[in-house]
Parts: C-alpha cells; structure tokens; sequence
C-alpha cells in the first residue's frame, strides 16, 4: 500500500470555510488515470487536481478531475493549484510576485500568486484565460426556464442566451431578477437534454442585481454533466460572463475593465471572483484574468 498527501484548498474566498473547496495533490507521479479519477470521486469536490512534472517546459504539468470526468482547463483548480505550488514552496518565489506556468489540456496557463501571508496560508492569485468566443445562441428559452422550474418570463428580456467557448464551452443565461436565482430548482431530465443539444458543460445563470454592492453580477452555475449540480466558484465560467458583460453593455468598458463576481451564496459558500479584461479601442476584449483570495485550510493522506 502506497499513499499521497492533499492539500484542501478554499479559493475565491478571504475567510476560511468559503469559496470553492479543492483537493491538491502536489505528487501525482505513478497514478493512473482511473486512479485518479477514483480519487477525485472519493474526496468529492467540484475539482480535485494532479501535480506531474512538465512535458512542454511549464512548471508542472496538471491534470484536473471532478468526481465524474477530467477536465482540460478549469478556473478555481488551477487559480488554487497555482497558489498551492508557491505557498508550499514548490517554485522559488520571486519578488512580491511569483507566475507559474502550469501545462493544462488546451495549453500553458499562468497564474500569478501575491501577497502571500505564510502564517495565515493566504494570499492572492490570479490566472489568463483564453479570450472567449461565441460558439452559438440557444433561443429554446421555454425549455430553458423548465429546466430551473421558471417560466420564460422570469429570463431577462433583450438579451441572449449564448455558448461562449474559451476552452470549456459555457451557457450564459440573464434572467430577471436576485429572487429568481434564489428559487431555482433543477429538473435533472431537462437540463441533461439541453446540455447535450447545446454542448455547453457549464450553464452559468446571472443576473446584474447583487448582494454586495461592490459586485457587477450575482451568478449559479451547473455542470451536471461533469458530476457537479451546483458550484460555488467557478473560474472558467466567469471569465466568459465578463466578455458577455462587456460585449452586450451591461458594464462600463475601459482599456482595462476590473468587477466582481458573486457566486456560492445559495449554497453557503459565498464567493467573490475578481475579473479583469482588457479591450482594444473599439472596445473589443482582448485580455481575460480571473482570480480572488486564496485560502489553505487542511491537509490529508489518501492510501491507495
């Protein structure tokens, strides 16, 4: 019997016992991928992470798990991977800034950790994404609601309903109002439908009203088909919720355009992911990062 050590990681949180919950594995060497992938299932998070050496010259190699499939790119495991790797020592850090260079499905990936607290095992960090693209428009906008138990009004007129791509295709759907993102309730059979019609992984509902009035949205996000029916954070969706912002005028876009967004609060894990993009002079977006706090709060030992 062999066994691994896991770091557990809260991320896009400033308070222990927020955000969304991640397990570390800094050693994932002579793991095969069913044992993984038994692993990830085992520890149940939204996403458990894999540490390798690297194979394209990054700093390691990662390999990303939810409890039913791999992921090739995923925002909160690599912004709390990244952070791990330099709070534990596993990249000399360098200045008040240290960038690792993580080798993911779709390509390198960087993350930028900061003001790092040792002590406290807290800091800041921050990765690029790729800039999203639109895929598609879903207009089944009934069916869409049934899937949530709405009725169609209860989906933001005037705007559309799109899969935007940027590695991880993602469903951004506007709907009304605060109340109606705190009444939802999914129909697993509906929604299973319309993942596989769209072939959007990720269906991510906002609305522009918030709790915090420093927020620009208020969002839930779903990825049945991944094993996880609600997230509390989920990186690799808000980055595109930041382009569907800034491209249909729901923000103010300037050459650099920085907001929040809240996410986790339905399921007692608030979180607050922090976007940023960068736009060219016609106010296209050229530049996406997200990131947010980043706590470690446990560790453990897994035998296999």
């Amino acid at each position: 019997m062999t066994n691994k050590d896991y770091f557990i990681v809260d991320v896009f949180t400033e308070k222990r016992f927020g955000g969304n919950q991640l397990a570390v594995f800094c050693d994932g060497t002579g793991l095969h991928t069913k044992t993984m992938q038994a692993i990830a299932n085992e520890i149940n998070y939204s996403e458990t992470t894999f540490l390798l050496p690297p194979e394209k010259g990054g700093d390691y190699r990662v390999r990303i798990f939810t409890p039913a499939i791999e992921l090739p790119f995923a925002g909160h495991p690599l912004v709390g991977t990244g952070f791990t790797i330099v709070a534990e020592l596993l990249k000399e850090t360098a200045g008040k800034q240290t960038v690792v260079r993580m080798e993911t499905g779709i390509g390198e990936i960087q993350v930028t950790v900061s003001n790092l607290n040792r002590q406290e095992r807290f800091g800041y960090s921050v990765m690029t994404q790729p800039v999203p693209k639109v895929q598609s428009q879903w207009t089944h906008r009934g069916r869409l609601a049934k899937a949530f138990d709405l009725e169609s009004a209860d989906l933001k007129r005037g705007l559309p309903i799109e899969v935007l791509y940027n590695g991880i295709p993602v469903m951004i759907v506007p709907v009304a109002s605060l109340e109606v993102l705190k009444r939802l309730r999914v129909n697993m059979q509906t929604l299973d439908d319309i993942v596989k019609e769209s072939g959007a992984k990720t269906i991510l509902l906002f609305t522009t009203e918030t709790v915090e009035a420093t927020s620009a949205a208020h969002c839930r996000v779903y990825a049945p088909g991944a094993g996880v029916l609600e997230d509390a954070a989920t990186g690799s969706a808000n980055g595109p919720l930041g382009f569907y912002l800034a491209r249909h005028n729901l923000i103010e876009v300037t050459e650099l355009t920085s907001l929040i967004s809240e996410q986790g609060y339905e399921m007692n894990r608030p979180s607050k992911i922090h976007i940023e993009l960068d736009t060219d002079s016609d106010k296209e977006v050229t530049g996406v990062r997200v990131g947010g706090g980043v706590m470690i709060t446990g560790r453990g030992e897994i035998y296999i």
